[in-house]
């Protein structure tokens, strides 16, 4: 039988872990309101607004998933950062940064290159409309310039936030997005004698908001008296083999899992809204409104990994069982509270943008379905953090892929590449797709309870 007390923590489990998680959906939050921003000032773009704002939507999709490769790369490091500083080993918490850093490096410049040469095939694929497709040129012939940027920025962020210090994140993130908002203002209407660059403008905008975030990060490890991230990063950079070698190992399936992740959300988006520009519209529009409410897995998924993490650096296990039980039951409350809330100002929302009655049934459709899975989402996302904190990458690969591949994309295959002959509408097919989320709770169950993930991964002999 369930017991229910299990998953509901004590004060002082509540107080340190909104200590965490609450910076980290603060800074998701700004960053989803400076995406939404963005949206709306090149939706405002004249009387191409509506071509404006698909062709950087469409430019968008390769960013999307590089973005998440990134991620990949600083999640893995942050596994470690989490567990050294649980371990109180400082020095090896700045060797893992370095190693990051150096990581972010290698990676930026490969996604800058892939940019150059594969990213206007990308947004062919999306918009066939010949000033969508500039428009997306445009965008990217910018925003490859902040690759190496942004992959470093995101070490910086993830490394902070494993040593309790999201605040630091927080500082950078609102600096570049105050930058980013006013660059954005300047460069896409060429106000305050500033060129009107439209697209390219808002990637020029996005660019220079990324060296901002970079300086605030350097200022504060150079000045900062931490014990753990200092100016002492910067004395070397000698990086041990065998901490190579565990990133490796422990890495690629993270990798692999964002790269596999990412690119489901693009092919869903391709498969969902085939060969309609009205659909693809709609669900643009929709994917940028939900970004304001899924702070709660940004917030979730890092709290799970500095929380968990630090715990299984002590190698106190029970505690890190005890820690999961009530993350998970804080991600079903969360879940039903956000959404609530999208089906209550999803209306509000849609209706600073500027578009029609029929796309705006669309957009409100979309919410309403993202918003009665949102408890399956934040349920599910919890879950696979755990098994990332002890270093589970494969059975977290398997958990968040295999329902995707194997069941939501064939899904919305079948149903999107056939929905004007069938006559299927676009929320029945987003909603048929989530069979897949639904098979993923029994997943995400039996991995956490088999406790794979119960691993000290600072030892050189690991511990179940």
């Amino acid at each position: 039988m369930l017991k229910i007390k299990q998953f509901i923590g004590d004060k002082k489990f509540y107080k340190t872990t909104f200590a965490i998680i609450l910076p980290i959906m603060i800074q998701q939050l700004f960053l989803s309101i400076a995406s939404y921003v963005d949206s709306l000032m090149i939706n405002g773009y004249g009387g191409a607004s509506t071509a404006a704002y698909d062709g950087v939507s469409a430019a968008n999709k390769i960013m999307f998933v590089l973005n998440f490769i990134w991620i990949g790369f600083a999640a893995t490091a942050s596994i470690f950062v989490a567990q050294y500083y649980g371990a109180k080993n400082k020095e090896k918490v700045r060797e893992s940064l370095r190693l990051s850093i150096l990581m972010a490096i290698g990676i930026g410049i490969i996604s800058f290159v892939l940019i150059h040469f594969a990213g206007n095939s990308i947004v062919n694929a999306y918009v066939s409309d010949p000033q969508r497709r500039q428009f997306g040129y445009d965008y990217l012939s910018y925003i490859k310039w902040g690759t190496v940027i942004t992959a470093v920025n995101l070490a910086f962020a993830n490394a902070f936030r494993s040593i309790k210090k999201p605040n630091i994140s927080l500082i950078a993130s609102i600096s570049g997005i105050v930058v980013n908002v006013f660059f954005n203002y300047c460069f896409i209407f060429g106000h305050l004698g500033f060129p009107e660059m439209a697209a390219a403008g808002a990637a020029l905008a996005t660019v220079i908001s990324r060296v901002v975030e970079l300086l605030v990060f350097l200022v504060v490890t150079i000045f900062s008296k931490n014990e753990y991230i200092n100016k002492n990063l910067f004395k070397e950079f000698e990086i041990e083999k065998d901490l190579v070698k565990k990133y490796v190992k422990k890495g690629g399936p993270v990798v692999f899992n964002e790269i596999m992740w990412s690119m489901g959300i693009v092919i869903y988006a391709l498969l969902y809204t085939y060969g309609n520009d009205v659909w693809y519209n709609a669900y643009s529009i929709s994917q940028n409104i939900s970004d304001l409410f899924f702070i709660i897995f940004a917030g979730l998924g890092s709290g799970s990994a500095i929380i968990i993490g630090a715990s299984l650096g002590k190698s106190d296990f029970e505690q890190a069982k005890l820690d999961g039980k009530r993350l998970i039951g804080l991600s079903i409350i969360l879940g039903l509270i956000m959404g609530i809330l999208m089906i209550a100002l999803g209306p509000l929302v849609i209706s600073m943008f500027n578009t029609s009655p029929t796309t705006t049934k669309l957009v409100m459709s979309i919410l309403i379905v993202t918003a009665i899975f949102l408890v399956v989402y934040s349920f599910n996302s919890v879950c696979f953090f755990i098994l990332r904190a002890g270093g589970d990458s494969l059975r977290a690969f398997i958990l968040d892929q295999l329902p995707t591949y194997l069941i939501g994309i064939p899904i919305a295959a079948l149903f999107g590449l056939n929905a004007s002959d069938w006559g299927l509408s676009l929320a029945l097919i987003f909603a048929l797709t989530h069979l897949g989320d639904m098979v993923k709770i029994f997943m995400s169950i039996y991995f956490v309870k088999k406790g794979y993930w119960l691993v000290n991964i600072t030892l050189k002999e690991q511990q179940i």
